[in-house]
């Protein structure tokens, strides 16, 4: 498991200028980090490379971040020559605490999204087998293959909400790809 960020690597303790009530900008590391796998500080996913409809690889970059002269906020910009690829047969993308953006990835998939911006997720019964799972939504989008659940689909919201998203989508993934599931759907 690798886990890519494109934020820098936060620091340790909160830092003098991270004042309450604003969410701290801290290091934080679960019992699954420290399980194993690889976590990977300001990265940019440039494309994912596979072949006939499935992904095997993620060509990513290494940025910085700085501010432009006309913009307050910082950017992120490519580093030249820190190209690099990661394997992949299993891509999930996590990106709590966003608001719901028009993103190049949701563009360049063609993924359909709702009036608010959201990616758009079906009830089609056939990505469960004609047994609709308990919500009635399958969490496929408009593109076979492609789920979206969460932030992405719903908008910014709760944690718990995108929780039970996360598992309900788990499940009708697994059901995509195995023809039926043993994960919990609720």
């Amino acid at each position: 498991v690798t886990q890519l960020e494109i934020l820098p690597k936060p620091p340790e303790a909160r830092q003098p200028g991270d004042l309450w009530p604003d969410y701290p900008n801290v290091l934080r590391t679960s019992s699954s980090h420290e399980e194993g796998g690889r976590r990977e500080w300001a990265v940019q996913t440039r494309r994912f490379l596979g072949s006939e409809g499935r992904v095997t690889t993620l060509e990513c970059v290494r940025v910085e971040w700085a501010k432009e002269a006309a913009s307050d906020k910082p950017s992120p910009k490519e580093i030249p020559g820190t190209t690099f690829t990661v394997a992949a047969d299993l891509v999930l993308l996590a990106m709590g605490f966003v608001s719901v953006e028009r993103q190049p990835l949701a563009e360049a998939l063609g993924l359909r999204t709702t009036p608010r911006g959201a990616i758009e997720t079906t009830a089609d019964p056939s990505t469960s087998l004609g047994m609709p799972p308990p919500t009635g939504l399958h969490y496929q989008t408009s593109v076979p293959g492609v789920f979206a659940a969460g932030d992405a689909r719903q908008g910014q919201s709760l944690v718990v909400w995108a929780i039970s998203d996360g598992r309900r989508a788990a499940h009708a993934i697994d059901e995509y790809l195995m023809g039926r599931s043993d994960l919990p759907a609720l």
